[in-house]
C-alpha cells in the first residue's frame, strides 16, 4: 500500500511539473496576443484565465491607448503593446452629430446651448447628461476633477464674465459658482491656448506661451499661484504642454536652440513646481513632427496616461506620433514613434484625442463593440 501511495504521490508531481511547463509556454504565447483577442482566451478555462493575467502582469502588461474620436459612431486607438490601429465601433454614441471636445487624459464631452454631455471613463461607453452651465461659453477649459467637473473661462467678453468658473458636482447634480479664473491670465482664457492637467486632485492650468501656471482646489473653490516653472534653457522654450503621469505632474517643453528644434520632458514637484529633467526627445523624433508644409514643429500637443507620453501635431500633413514610456524608477524615457494613418486621411473630420488605460477589465465591459484591427506601422 505504501508503494502505491508513493507512485501517486509521484505521478501528481509529475502532472503539476508538467502543467507548470505548459502554463509558462501558454503564458509566453499569449504574451504576442493583442488585448482585444485575450478577452476571449480568457474564457476558455481556468488555466487559460490564469496564465493570461501573469502574462499581462509579468511578461508584456497593457500600456496606455491612444485614441482618435471623430464626429462619427467610431473611434479609432493605438494598442502600443501589441502595434496595432483599432477600430471601435459601438451604437448610439452621443458625439455622433459633432460637438466632441476633449481636454485631458480620456475626459471627453459636448457642450452646448441646450446640453452638457461628458465622459471619462477609459473607453467612453459610460456618459452622464446635465444641464448646459449657467454661462454661455465658447471655448472653456472643462476637466473632471474627483466628483467635479470644472467649466472655466471661455465666456464673452461682453454680458457675461468671460473668467467664470463653475463646478458640476457629480453627487448633487447641480451647479455652482466659484471663484473667477486670475486676472493674469485673462489675455488667453479659451482652451486653446491653455494647457490643463489633473493632479493630486487640483486642476493646473499653464498657458502655452509663458509656462505661467495656477492651480484649482475644487474642495475651496480657490485659485492659487501663479507659478512660474523652473526649467532650464527656459528662454529657448516656444511652448508648454503639461500632463499627469501617475498623479506627477509632466511637462513637456518645445525649444527652439540655435535654429534647431528640441522637446525636452520634465517632472514638476512640490508645491512651487520645482522642475527635473527626464529626458530629451531624440532629433530623429522630433523630426518626424515637422510639417511638410512649413518645415516646423508646430501646434504640439500632448496626451498622458500612465507612464506614457504623447505627442502629437495637430497639422493635417504630419503623419507621425511620437510616444514616450516613461522607466519607472527615473530610469529615463523609451522613445518610439507611429504612423498615423487613421486621423492623416485626407478628410474634413476634426480628430479628438484622448489617452486611456485600458485592460482586460474595461474591454470585458465593452458590451456591443466592436473591435477591427487597421493597418499601422511602428518606427
Amino acid at each position: 500500500m505504501a508503494a502505491n501511495r508513493d507512485d501517486q504521490h509521484t505521478e501528481v508531481e509529475e502532472e503539476e511539473k508538467e502543467f507548470e511547463f505548459h502554463a509558462d509556454v501558454l503564458e509566453g504565447i499569449l504574451s504576442h496576443v493583442p488585448l482585444v483577442d485575450l478577452v476571449s482566451a480568457s474564457r476558455v478555462s481556468k488555466s487559460w484565465g490564469d496564465a493570461m493575467s501573469s502574462s499581462l502582469r509579468h511578461r508584456n502588461p497593457p500600456r496606455p491607448w491612444l485614441i482618435l474620436h471623430a464626429h462619427a459612431a467610431a473611434a479609432h486607438a493605438y494598442d502600443p503593446r501589441s502595434g496595432v490601429w483599432i477600430k471601435i465601433s459601438q451604437p448610439l454614441m452621443p458625439y455622433a452629430a459633432g460637438g466632441l471636445r476633449s481636454s485631458h487624459s480620456s475626459f471627453v464631452y459636448i457642450l452646448s446651448s441646450s446640453r452638457f454631455s461628458f465622459s471619462s471613463d477609459p473607453l467612453n461607453l459610460e456618459w452622464h447628461h446635465a444641464e448646459p452651465p449657467l454661462v454661455w461659453r465658447q471655448d472653456p477649459i472643462v476637466a473632471r476633477v474627483g466628483d467635479s467637473v470644472v467649466v472655466a473661462g471661455g465666456g464673452c467678453d461682453f454680458g457675461d464674465e468671460p473668467l467664470a468658473v463653475e463646478i458640476y458636482d457629480l453627487k448633487t447634480r447641480a451647479w455652482r459658482f466659484c471663484d473667477s479664473m486670475p486676472g493674469n491670465i485673462r489675455d488667453s482664457p479659451v482652451s486653446s491656448w491653455l494647457s490643463i492637467a489633473v493632479a493630486a486632485e487640483k486642476l493646473v492650468v499653464a498657458d502655452k506661451a509663458s509656462g505661467q501656471m495656477h492651480s484649482f482646489d475644487p474642495e475651496t473653490s480657490s485659485w492659487y499661484g501663479p507659478f512660474d516653472l523652473r526649467i532650464g534653457e527656459a528662454k529657448s522654450v516656444v511652448s508648454y504642454n503639461i500632463g499627469c503621469s501617475n498623479n506627477i505632474l509632466i511637462v513637456v517643453a518645445f525649444y527652439q536652440i540655435e535654429n534647431v528644434e528640441r522637446v525636452k520632458i520634465w517632472r514638476a514637484v512640490g508645491d512651487d513646481f520645482e522642475c527635473e529633467q527626464i529626458g530629451e526627445m531624440p532629433l530623429e523624433y522630433v523630426a518626424r513632427l515637422k510639417s511638410d508644409s512649413s518645415g516646423y514643429c508646430s501646434s504640439i500637443n500632448v496626451r498622458v496616461g500612465g507612464n506614457v507620453v504623447y505627442v502629437y501635431s495637430d497639422m493635417w500633413d504630419v503623419e507621425e506620433v511620437v510616444a514616450c514610456e516613461l522607466v519607472v524608477g527615473g530610469g529615463g524615457c523609451r522613445w518610439w514613434s507611429v504612423r498615423n494613418a487613421v486621423a492623416r486621411k485626407k478628410t474634413a473630420e476634426m480628430w479628438v484625442y484622448t489617452c486611456a488605460e485600458v485592460g482586460i477589465d474595461e474591454l470585458q465591459r465593452a458590451n456591443n463593440v466592436r473591435f477591427e484591427y487597421e493597418v499601422s506601422s511602428r518606427s
